[in-house]
């Protein structure tokens, strides 16, 4: 017992040694701690206005809110030296854009000479009767061309109106932006062409109405065609339709191969009972008129009645559908070798035919014959 009482007396005195060297830090960890309330400055937070009371303007003084810019990739591509891409340009935009690179001015003191007009010839006047067009003029400022598949070459001055006279009336097919470079009006035959700012060769169509025929033609307005002409006539070159036009009247008069009897027939019976997408023309017949009265005598022996329904012909021949209907309460044989006229041929749709009511008492008979039916009765 005495021998451990001096170790516990000396470990009770360290650890009260140690208490004492806590209590004496304390005042100075108390001066090492901050105030963490509000500070004067601290911008109030936004309050809504009470009801009825108009909202308080901001003070011209206030600082303005610090708002950081939003990248969106803009920043990068101008660091790098880099232009956003161009927007795709029409074809208009295209030619004003070549006219402005190749340093074309709107306009020129030195005017181009107007070209002089060359007087009207007789074969121009009989060129422009044939393509039903007026006869060129012989008043000045005119400048003709004949289109022989080659495109029309149109010059134009800017900020003057030019005439476009075509053969005949036309559908004009132009891009979609050529509003922003000229003025571009079809009348009738005339077309009214206004450039409105220089440019290079743009190509627009015109589509003749009567049958069709395009004719392309360059616009182009620079420094070079600001002294044009106030009018351009454009007249078709009828050497190589002529040739053509001569080639389809020889088809024509030779025509399609004749029909043969039972071709006829068969076309005739197509058109009666055929379904009406299957009942079509063909070529090499046509259809004569036929009158649809009733034929009395033409079936000799039998009560029937026959009605004309339609006449056919191809070259010599003619084929002519008859309406067959039993008047009898018996059935009736069609007795085809004792029918009344001369006839080439004669094809019945049905040989026998029902009793008068029933749902088989009509037939068609064919009558072939190289005159009309009047005439072979």
């Amino acid at each position: 017992m005495s021998d451990h009482t001096p170790t516990l007396a000396g470990h009770v005195l360290r650890v009260s040694l140690a208490a004492l060297a806590v209590f004496a830090a304390v005042p100075s960890l108390a001066q090492q701690v901050q105030d963490i309330a509000p500070a004067a400055t601290q911008p109030p937070l936004i309050a809504l206005p009470a009801a009825g009371q108009k909202p308080v303007p901001a003070s011209s003084t206030a600082s303005p809110p610090v708002v950081a810019e939003v990248d969106l990739g803009q920043a990068g591509a101008v660091a790098a030296g880099a232009s956003p891409a161009p927007m795709p340009q029409g074809v208009a935009a295209r030619a004003a854009a070549a006219a402005r690179d190749s340093g074309t001015p709107a306009s020129s003191n030195q005017a181009a000479p107007t070209p002089k007009a060359k007087p009207a010839t007789k074969n121009a006047n009989r060129a422009a009767a044939s393509s039903g067009a007026a006869a060129p003029s012989d008043r000045p400022g005119v400048e003709r061309a004949v289109f022989n598949r080659q495109p029309v070459r149109v010059g134009l001055p800017v900020q003057r109106e030019r005439l476009i006279t075509l053969p005949g009336p036309a559908a004009l097919h132009v891009p979609a932006d050529i509003e922003s470079v000229a003025r571009v009006e079809a009348i009738d035959r005339t077309i009214y062409v206004t450039a409105l700012v220089p440019f290079a060769k743009i190509r627009i169509v015109a589509e003749l109405i009567d049958g069709g025929r395009q004719i392309p033609l360059d616009l182009v307005a620079n420094a070079q065609t600001s002294g044009a002409s106030a009018e351009l006539e454009v007249f078709l070159d009828r050497s190589g339709s002529r040739e053509a036009s001569v080639g389809a009247a020889a088809a024509t008069e030779a025509g399609p191969p004749a029909a043969d009897m039972v071709e006829l027939t068969r076309f005739a019976s197509r058109m009666l009972y055929a379904p009406r997408r299957l009942a079509t023309t063909r070529p090499g017949i046509s259809q004569v008129q036929v009158s649809t009265k009733p034929v009395p005598g033409l079936v000799r022996g039998g009560l029937v009645e026959t009605v004309p329904l339609g006449q056919w012909r191809s070259a010599g021949l003619y084929v002519t559908a008859v309406r067959v209907t039993n008047k009898s309460t018996q059935p009736f044989e069609l007795p085809l070798e004792h029918l009344r006229g001369r006839w080439l041929a004669v094809t019945a749709q049905h040989g026998r035919i029902g009793p008068a009511g029933s749902e088989t008492d009509t037939t068609a008979l064919y009558l072939i014959c190289d005159r009309a039916f009047d005439a072979c009765l």
